[in-house]
Parts: structure tokens; sequence; C-alpha cells
């Protein structure tokens, strides 16, 4: 099978630079593609992320509400939200906003610590022992083999040492963003990339996860996660997630390539051409992503899903 490859760069901005970088996706065929589309709430994001590190606590939650908004299942954006009102010395609205992004994702380890931290920091030790519970089963459940196994055991140490502390604990707050770098994120999407051309789409998932908490809603990252879960058999959270990346991005043309072969693999054909005629307005001149959608309807692609 010949191989497309395709140079990626995440957020126009240059938050990420790849460039010259190639990956290649065994299967269907490819990465997701970059576009000329106007995409604008990674870098929003970002923006929030560095306001709160820069202590514009105020600016910092007015871009994470407007985020919410758009998005109200965004659990890094709720947790960051929760960070600026913490900095903003607003504890009772952070632990609101840390209690919603662990209700969204429950696998979100820094919401739960950050929850159990502001609790303590409140004086209310039933709930922060209560979220402190959570994370200890947490922790028992990973038995120190799971992906999140180190953030589950610092977690339990700091929640534990704040609720010994009571209102009087201390947060960390030099030591909080460093997972939403950009660097980082560059990392987490790289070792994601690679471990989908393996087909390790579990391990690549939470690669991907990490480069979702660097750089937001980015449709490519969005597009991956879709890919990984429909590679897994998980096709309602792959719709999910190619809807999601369409919001963001709407002629992301890797995104409506990948929803149109879901379509094809779940026999809705009438949905497929859909998209596919909407690959063929974006590609005025044709393009890989029309054509090997094109293959799929016809029934060109064989075995997969």
């Amino acid at each position: 099978m010949k191989l497309r490859h395709s140079a990626l760069a995440l957020i126009a901005a240059g938050l990420m630079s790849v460039a010259g970088a190639a990956y290649a996706v065994v299967e269907p065929a490819g990465p997701p593609s970059a576009t000329d589309s106007k995409y604008d709430g990674a870098a929003e994001y970002r923006k929030g992320v560095d306001a709160v590190d820069a202590g514009k606590f105020a600016d910092a939650e007015t871009i994470f509400l407007k985020l919410i908004e758009d998005n109200p299942n965004d659990s890094n954006a709720l947790y960051f939200l929760g960070m600026a009102r913490e900095g903003d010395k607003d504890l009772s609205g952070a632990e609101a906003a840390f209690d919603a992004a662990t209700k969204v994702d429950a696998e979100n380890v820094r919401a739960w610590q950050e929850l159990g931290l502001v609790q303590a920091k409140q004086g209310a030790s039933a709930r922060a022992k209560a979220t402190l519970e959570e994370l200890k089963k947490r922790d028992a459940a990973c038995a120190g083999s799971c992906a999140k196994a180190a953030d589950l055991k610092a977690g339990v140490a700091k929640v534990q040492a704040a609720v010994g502390a009571g209102s009087s604990a201390k947060l960390e707050a030099g030591q909080k963003l460093l997972f939403a770098k950009a660097g980082v994120g560059d990392k987490a999407y790289l070792d994601a990339v690679s471990l989908i051309n393996e087909h390790r789409y579990e391990e690549a998932l939470v690669s991907l996860k990490d480069a979702e908490a660097a750089f937001g809603l980015h449709p490519d990252i969005l597009t991956y996660i879709g890919f990984a879960n429909r590679k897994l058999g998980r096709f309602e959270l792959a719709e999910e997630y190619y809807q999601k990346a369409l919001k963001a991005a709407p002629e992301h043309r890797g995104a409506t390539e990948y929803y149109g072969e879901l379509k094809v693999v779940r026999g809705d054909m009438p949905a497929a051409r859909k998209l596919l005629a909407r690959l063929d307005t974006l590609c005025t001149y044709g393009c890989a992503e029309a054509d090997e959608l094109r293959r799929w309807i016809n029934g060109e692609r064989v075995g997969g899903s």
C-alpha cells in the first residue's frame, strides 16, 4: 500500500512547529489534513493558559467561560477556569469548576487533585476527604500500571497532605501548568501519531488526551481521537469526535474524509456521499482525501474499519 504523507502544522500562530515532519497512518491512508479554514478555539485556549501563567486571572476566566459556552463538555477548559478562579481567590467558584471538570471527564486526574486541594484550602474537610477517597480508589484500581499512575500517586499524596494541613494548605501555583506547555503537547502529539502507525490505539488515546490538554480542542487532535476510537470499534464515540473536529474547523479535509469512512463502515451510504460531495467542493482541483473516500464508497477498500 502506498502511504500518504503530509506536513502538519498545529495551530497557525506557531504554538506547535512540526514543519518538515511527515506522518503516515497506514489505515485508512494518512493523517488529518491541515486546512486554510479559520480556527481560533485552540488559539484562545492557549491565550487563556498563558493568562493564567501570567497572573491575569480575570482575563483567563473570560476566555475560558467563552470556550465553555461553545463546548460545555470541555473538561480541560473547565479545569483552567478553576485555576483562573483560584488565582483570583474565588475558591468556591474554583471548586465548582474543578467539580464540573471531573463530572465531564472522570479520568481528569489533575482536576480531581485540584478539587481536593481547593476544598482543603477552604477548610471543607468532609468534601476534601471524599475527593481524597475517590483519588485513592482510582489509584488502587490503577495499581501502578495505568497511563496516569504517576499523576494518581502524586494527587493522592498532595491531597492527603492538604487534608492534614486543613485550610492553611498552600497550593503549588508555580508547578501546575507545566503539563500544558507547548513542548509537552508537541511530544504527546507526535507520540500519538507514532502509536497510531503501530496500531496501538489505546495508548495513542492517552497521548492524544495529553495533547488536547496542552492545545485545547484542535481539529487535528480531535480527528485523531475519533480515528483511534473508530479503530477500536467505538463508533458512536468516534462520530462524536469527528463532529467536534468539524465544528471547530468545518473545512477540515481529514475529519471529513474519516467521518465519511465511518459512515461507510456503518452502512450509511447517503451520508457518506454527502461528505464526499463536501470534499469535492473543498478540493477544487481534487485531493487525496476525496479520492480515498470515493474508493471506500465504491467498495474498493477491503477490510479494516
